[in-house]
């Protein structure tokens, strides 16, 4: 089965993407019959593309060098120009937009119009970027149902966890009532330091961002920004919430202090940046914050830069999953995953037989 991959954004993540397709090409044809090829790199500025495919060293090379415009074969050009960046309809293969790119949480934009148009185009859509699934979440989905293309987007809500596939596949049939998780690693990481070496909130953060685990810019983190985009979306697909981030109420730990932290440890209690969605009556109510959790809830067991989600289901009461890597990496392998499972129902296996 042939994949012709148009990949939106070439940061970290995007390498990564490349990296991976590489190193995993013999085994994605020989486990799952697929054969994927990168026929374009976009930016803001223009991109690569190669109809036919761009060359596995070439695509490795890129890779690892520097700025893409600076490379051999860039060409300037915009990036929503998708008739010139798009796969060609005419090549019989699976046409896919691999969006690594970020977009305003508020608008969804540019990423918003750019997977919607390329649904229009017949392409089906594995994003990374959750921007466009927190602005408009039915908006995509209704545009993906129309053109009958998949939408997948399980690197958008943890990266390494699997939460979007346990809902859609371990979870089918049944009502989910409530959601509630650890899912940013940079701020755990930070509450775990405070409370494991007594640093104060300020220490912790440095620490973060000498490991790599927070950005120079942490506001989305810290804030409890990002926890909130990545609850919402799963209440969204998981229990038909209908909601927008202005619904979720969020509280960030900028100002967690090691004296709350010591407070609660002698209650038998640590902070974590908990996201919560919950069913009352015919609502879904959405909520992050500092939430002092008991040392015997797994919660309180999610330590480091780890991350941790629990379902609470009709049929099968609660579900708690715990791990899975983060950073780039794991990002990229979910957009792997994601392509190999969009691979798997279009060609009628959905993983059911070896």
């Amino acid at each position: 089965m042939q994949i012709a991959i148009s990949l939106y954004g070439f940061g970290n993540v995007g390498r990564e993407f490349v990296r991976l397709l590489n190193r995993k090409m013999l085994y994605l044809k020989s486990r799952h019959g697929i054969e994927p090829r990168v026929v374009s790199i976009v930016t803001r500025r223009g991109g690569v593309r190669a109809e036919s495919g761009i060359d596995w060293p070439v695509l490795v090379n890129l890779a690892n060098a520097g700025t893409l415009s600076e490379q051999e074969g860039f060409v300037g050009g915009a990036p929503d120009d998708l008739d010139r960046w798009l796969p060609p309809e005419e090549s019989g293969d699976i046409r896919v937009l691999v969006d690594a790119t970020w977009s305003d949480l508020t608008t969804g934009e540019p990423g918003l119009s750019r997977l919607k148009g390329a649904a229009r185009r017949g392409c089906h859509l594995v994003t990374l970027n959750k921007a466009p699934l927190v602005a408009d979440f039915d908006g995509m989905v209704q545009a993906a149902r129309k053109a009958r293309v998949r939408l997948k987007f399980s690197g958008a809500t943890a990266a390494g966890l699997p939460t979007i596939d346990t809902v859609r596949v371990s979870l089918a049939g049944a009502e989910v009532h409530s959601i509630e998780g650890v899912l940013n690693s940079t701020t755990n990481y930070i509450l775990t330091a405070m409370s494991d070496n007594a640093l104060s909130y300020e220490e912790a953060l440095r620490r973060s961002q000498a490991l790599g685990l927070a950005e120079t810019d942490p506001e989305r983190d810290v804030s409890g920004i990002d926890t909130a985009c990545k609850i919402l979306v799963l209440a969204n697909a998981a229990m038909g919430a209908r909601k927008r981030l202005s619904d979720v109420k969020v509280t960030g730990i900028t100002d967690v202090t090691p004296r709350q932290i010591a407070y609660w440890a002698v209650q038998g209690r640590t902070l974590r940046l908990v996201g919560r969605a919950a069913r009352t009556d015919d609502d879904v109510s959405i909520e992050v914050k500092p939430t002092p959790v008991p040392y015997r809830d797994f919660l309180a067991q999610v330590t480091g830069d780890g991350k941790g989600v629990r379902f609470t289901t009709d049929m099968f009461g609660e579900l708690t999953i715990v791990g899975g890597a983060g950073g780039p990496s794991a990002a990229a392998g979910s957009a792997l995953k994601d392509l190999v499972n969009l691979a798997r129902a279009l060609d009628g296996d959905q993983g059911l037989i070896p």
